[in-house]
């Protein structure tokens, strides 16, 4: 699942959602307002998936679902809501940082 010929192609998948026009294709089901809006999110996961030497499986998984499954993706199926899109994105965002990065907050 971590080939990379299944990264290259999980790759070109973002960078084709990432470059669609304004003009649904009849052929297509991906949601263009959708994609357009994540333009460049969708560009940095095609980045990562060709260039990070150490993707979680999972992160792998959840990217393949976001790029390709028509029924669970945001980016496919209109009833499920935006914020989904954005939830996913954040989720793939972080899962991918090294442990740390992101600062603690003490309270008071």
């Amino acid at each position: 699942m971590l080939g990379r010929r299944t990264r290259r192609r999980l790759a070109a998948s973002a960078r084709r959602a990432a470059g669609c026009g304004p003009r649904p294709s009849r052929h297509t089901v991906l949601l263009h307002e959708r994609a357009a809006a994540v333009k460049e999110e969708l560009l940095e996961i095609a980045l990562v998936l060709e260039h990070a030497g150490d993707l979680d499986a999972s992160w792998i998984s959840e990217t393949r679902k976001l790029l390709t499954d028509g029924c669970d993706s945001p980016l496919y199926n209109r009833d499920i809501h935006v914020s989904e899109l954005w939830a996913t994105l954040y989720y793939l965002r972080v899962g991918r940082e090294p442990a740390g990065k992101f600062p603690v907050l003490a309270p008071g």
